[in-house]
This record gives C-alpha cells, structure tokens and sequence, in this order.
C-alpha cells in the first residue's frame, strides 16, 4: 500500500460533507450509488478513481464500466488477466458483477489480493457508483 492511507481518508471525509463538481445532486440521493461509494471503500487501499493516481498499486477503476480489460496505458496488469482479457474484452456490468463476486474463479491466478463481494445488491451498487464516475 504505497502512498494510499490516511492522506486519502480525509479528502475521502471532505468528501462526504461537499459532495464533489462531478456528482450531481439526483446522483448523491440516489441509494444505489451512495451505496456504492461506500463499498468502494473495500477498493480504495489499492485502487483509485482518478486516471493519474500514481500512488495506487492497481489500475484506476475512473471510467472502468464499458473499458477494455487489462488496457489501462501503464499498468502492468498479470498474465492471468491478460488472459482473462482475451476472453472478455470490455468491462461490462455483467462481468464486473462476476469478477467482483470472486476474483480468483472469474481470473484465477491474478495478482489481486481480494475475496469479492458476496452481497449481488452491494456489487450491484459498486457498479453503479464506478458507473457514475
């Protein structure tokens, strides 16, 4: 966990209160995604929003619904899912829903240390939260 930690769980805090330019307030009300936004804390450790967070160990999950799998420019993503990217090119809520109920069956072998999100309403809301941004 390089350069994640407190520093962000303020801005995280802030956050909270003002709710961000880029949300709109139908957005903010809108259960699914204020759902979301707290599941995306179980993310946060390893990835971020933005495209240029450097300090993050995994790819920015900014704009992931619709991306392709494992094309983020300069991340090395593992073999495995490169491989798992053969098979499915984009990121579509269908295959996020998959891989975030168990990483490992969806792309076994992969460098991501996370068990999943078993709850389908929570994945549900993360989904849409990552949608939203």
């Amino acid at each position: 966990m390089r350069g994640r930690g407190l520093g962000w769980l303020a801005v995280g805090g802030l956050a909270c209160l003002a709710l961000p330019a880029t949300t709109t307030a139908q957005q903010a009300a809108t259960p699914s995604v204020s759902r979301g936004e707290r599941a995306f804390q179980k993310c946060y450790a390893c990835h971020a929003l933005g495209e240029d967070d450097e300090g993050a160990e995994g790819p920015s999950l900014g704009g992931i619904v619709g991306r392709k799998v494992a094309a983020l420019p300069g991340y090395a993503y593992s073999g495995p899912l490169r491989a798992y990217a053969d098979k499915q090119p984009r990121w579509t809520r269908a295959e996020l829903d998959a891989f975030l109920a168990d990483p490992q069956a969806a792309a076994p072998g992969n460098a991501m240390g996370f068990f999943g999100i078993k709850d389908p309403a929570e994945r549900a809301a993360l989904i849409d939260y990552l949608a939203a941004r």
